[in-house]
């Protein structure tokens, strides 16, 4: 797995973030599922180079 650029680590902490604060709040599992669902679409991206940062090159 390649490591997580800067945008990818914003957009993964935001998702779990609002995955735990939904599923919390609205009791419902399939919240839970989606934001699963989402975040492992998160790391597929970004191992294919999709969330690619300008401010990342070096």
């Amino acid at each position: 797995m390649k490591p997580l650029t800067k945008k990818a680590k914003i957009a993964i902490t935001w998702t779990i973030l609002m995955t735990v604060i939904g599923t919390a709040v609205l009791h419902q599992w399939q919240f839970f599922a989606m934001g699963l669902a989402s975040i492992a679409l998160l790391l597929i991206a970004n191992h294919y180079d999709l969330l690619k940062d300008p401010e990342d090159k070096k």
